[in-house]
């Protein structure tokens, strides 16, 4: 009866099934000989990587007895694309920045690492926008790029998420955690289409104002306002469809009205409080809310939203406008790298260059309004009226959630945590 009911019984359920005796038990030794084998290596070529991270000498332990280490850059090309497209991008920089060999071996694997992401990270959105580059030509400089810019949309999503409900959040339950994602997936690829129309736009402008044969004796650096870019900003935007064209302006608009809101003094504060908190009487200048958003991107209005009080907020929009000037600031080389000058001809042609940043007003809206005009096909007739509605009340968040997500708070109204958080 015993026997009966120990080979009866279910698989998974009481005591293992036995087959084979004493073979089996051996296999089952054997196997996890070979787990804990496996498990043991694993770590030591984790602490390798460690000790190669912590030290720096990557060559000297391949030459000088690490095995694993050794073992590891000796792998085929195939193996080694494999193991590089399992880890992040953050992991990926840190072996680059761990030795000279795995330097180079991230370099040598770059064409396999950027075709793997654009075929299965990268959604269709970012590859439209930013069209992979040619087999033969790709580089790692791609995925970094692209890396940038995602975290710029991210920080900025989550700016706006937290802005949008922030009433919400502060007794927080299932309910609207949910929310928030609902609002942050909803915004994220609508702030990147945002990131990329500005981003090109700067491109254009600095194409058109560097460069050009000029006596460098009679031009100083100088920041000036230019009209706008109608026909340049109507290529930029061929590469989305008149839907998520319409979406990503609505967005643009709504970007604008959080940043123009967060650049103004609060209203409930008097004209005492104002002095003693060093607020200035009127609101950020449209010259610099423009030079911001064209030159600075998402992520300069990331960080502009990330500040903590109005006074914060105006001294970091101060600190971004000056520190491009070659007057003020002695890195001013570094920041314009950062925003793509590269070239050490365009750089040097800077301190003597006027460059012109479009006029607030004249920034995608022209393009959208000869859409909406009566001779356009581009939009709908129902889009056509959509429109009107939304510019007359200004709910353009309203119109991209499909709901009063606001619930009749005004997208500009003043911030009751500002006063409470700054300091005299």
């Amino acid at each position: 009866m015993d026997r009966f009911r120990r080979t009866s019984s279910p698989v998974g359920s009481g005591r293992p099934l036995v087959i084979g005796g004493d073979k089996d038990r051996s296999f089952g030794r054997k196997s996890l000989r070979f787990g804990r084998a496996a498990e043991s290596f694993q770590h030591k070529l984790i602490a390798s990587f460690r000790s190669v991270r912590r030290s720096g000498l990557g060559e000297e332990l391949a030459q000088n007895g690490s095995r694993l280490y050794r073992a590891l850059l000796l792998l085929p090309n195939e193996l080694l694309v494999q193991i590089l497209c399992e880890l992040f991008i953050a992991d990926i920089l840190a072996l680059r920045r761990a030795s000279r060999a795995l330097n180079e071996l991230v370099t040598a694997c770059g064409p396999a690492l950027v075709r793997f992401w654009v075929k299965h990270k990268m959604g269709s959105l970012h590859t439209k926008l930013y069209p992979p580059p040619r087999t033969n030509e790709a580089h790692l400089q791609y995925l970094l790029a692209m890396r940038r810019r995602h975290i710029a949309s991210i920080r900025l999503t989550r700016e706006l998420a937290t802005f949008v409900l922030k009433d919400t959040l502060r007794h927080t339950n299932q309910r609207q955690k949910e929310m928030w994602a609902s609002v942050y997936e909803k915004m994220i690829p609508l702030v990147f289409g945002v990131g990329y129309f500005l981003e090109e736009h700067r491109r254009i402008l600095l194409e058109r104002d560097l460069g050009r044969i000029r006596p460098r004796s009679h031009i100083g650096y100088d920041i000036c306002t230019t009209p706008g870019i109608t026909s340049q900003e109507r290529k930029i935007l061929k590469s989305l469809d008149p839907p998520l064209r319409l979406q990503c302006f609505y967005m643009y608009c709504f970007i604008l009205q959080v940043l123009m809101r967060k650049l103004r003094p609060p209203t409930y504060a008097g004209s005492v409080e104002k002095v003693l908190r060093g607020w200035h009487g009127k609101p950020a200048c449209v010259e610099d809310i423009a030079f911001v958003l064209i030159l600075g991107g998402v992520g300069a209005v990331a960080k502009l939203l990330a500040c903590e009080n109005y006074s914060e907020r105006r001294r970091l929009l101060h600190s971004f406008i000056t520190r491009l000037s070659p007057h003020e600031n002695v890195r001013w080389r570094e920041h314009w790298r950062d925003l793509g000058v590269t070239s050490h001809a365009l750089l040097d042609d800077i301190p003597c260059s006027s460059i012109g940043i479009t006029q607030l007003d004249q920034i995608w809206t022209p393009v959208i309004v000869e859409g909406m005009s009566a001779q356009s096909m581009e939009f709908t007739p129902y889009d056509k009226d959509r429109y009107e509605e939304v510019v007359a009340s200004r709910s353009f968040l309203n119109e991209l959630m499909g709901y009063d997500i606001l619930r009749g708070r005004p997208p500009d109204e003043d911030d009751s945590d500002d006063g409470g958080g700054d300091d005299m």
